[in-house]
């Protein structure tokens, strides 16, 4: 009897010790959008994500005592208009993990998650309210890395790193469809700057159809991940660095990456991506945002050179601090070797020139 007592007391004790805590969290934001040449005639369309993408997630810690805790987020994507999910249907296709944070020693997590480049420089993409051509670096994370193991640093005199491992899982050969990631980062101040690099082997291998990267890069969005003559990627590398400065109520970004592709009939692709953008904060209710990106690319087999010009204008005006409304406009110029203007989410122009102009509203709960 005294043991049987003893049990459910010394529970209760630990629960008192170890506190829990789990929130619902997300965003829904949609409008409509004008856009000027797609296939050679324009289009007034309902669009969602015209601010964010929208999202809903659960995520949560629990207090392992000393500074210690478990931790774990899972978050859904989906289509706003049509209640469709988002990457590819997926249930929990943004983020689903689970790990062990420490304040001394970082956090240590398991699952489907965001590599280097989105984590540092995906800042700078997002203040830019546009997105580099095709999302060749993905600076808008359109892809992630799952069975992927991953460590984010405490900060240490204002530097932190992140490195990431995804398992390409193919018996006998470790190097089909996987991801190795790392990066680090800098705050001090009203500085901020990282640099960040990531390898992806064979992504979405039919060897492999449950490795590190999976069927989101099949996308039609990544109008790269395939040759000109149609083969898949062997390897595709991303490196870059850039960050931000903040001079009184404005925040002035730039970046720059490099991505390289090889692709599996041996041919290759070079990009280099050129941002700037500055984000004022005009009242406290009222962001004004300017970018202007440049995408100059190089195949090596033909010898022929697209590149892309891009500025995005926005206005944005928060109603409350959970609901805001916005205004944004994005023209693309492409010239070189490049045929076609493709503001990305967007089908291609007929030419070299594209414009949209979307109204949408988000709303953060």
């Amino acid at each position: 009897m005294i043991g049987t007592l003893a049990i459910p007391a010394a529970l209760a004790a630990v629960q008192a010790q170890a506190q829990s805590k789990v929130e619902i969290y997300g965003l829904i934001s949609g409008g409509i959008g004008y856009l000027t040449n797609e296939k050679g005639a324009h289009n007034l369309e309902a669009l969602s994500g015209t601010n964010q993408n929208p999202r809903i997630g659960f995520r949560g810690q629990e207090d392992l005592g000393g500074g210690n805790k478990a931790i774990f987020n899972m978050e859904n994507g989906f289509n706003m208009m049509t209640g469709a999910a988002a990457q590819s249907g997926r249930l929990f296709g943004r983020q689903s993990f689970v790990g062990l944070s420490s304040n001394t020693m970082g956090t240590v997590t398991l699952g489907r998650q965001y590599e280097a480049v989105k984590d540092y420089l995906g800042p700078v993409v997002i203040a830019s309210n546009g997105v580099h051509i095709g999302d060749n670096d993905n600076g808008y994370n359109n892809l992630r890395a799952q069975n992927s193991v991953k460590y984010v640093s405490p900060y240490f005199n204002d530097f932190n790193v992140t490195a990431l491992y995804g398992f390409g899982e193919a018996a006998g050969d470790s190097s089909v469809n996987r991801v190795m990631s790392i990066g680090s980062g800098y705050k001090g101040g009203n500085f901020r700057w990282a640099v960040a690099f990531t390898q992806m082997d064979t992504p979405n291998s039919p060897k492999s159809p449950d490795g590190a990267m999976g069927n989101d890069y099949a996308s039609s969005l990544l109008i790269f991940n395939k040759s000109v003559g149609g083969a898949g990627v062997r390897r595709q590398r991303i490196s870059g660095t850039g960050g931000f400065y903040t001079v009184g109520n404005t925040d002035f970004g730039a970046m720059y990456s490099n991505v390289k592709y090889d692709y599996l009939d041996n041919t290759k692709l070079t990009l280099q991506n050129f941002d700037i953008n500055l984000v004022n904060h005009y009242t406290p209710a009222l962001n004004l945002g300017a970018s202007y990106f440049f995408t100059t690319g190089k195949y090596e087999t033909t010898n022929t050179r697209p590149k892309w010009h891009q500025i995005n204008l926005q206005a944005d005006y928060f109603l409350s601090k959970r609901t805001d409304v916005a205004i944004t406009y994005s023209y693309q110029l492409a010239a070189g070797d490049a045929k076609n203007a493709n503001i990305f989410g967007f089908p291609a122009s007929s030419d070299k020139k594209q414009a949209v102009l979307m109204l949408g509203m988000r709303h953060v709960f």
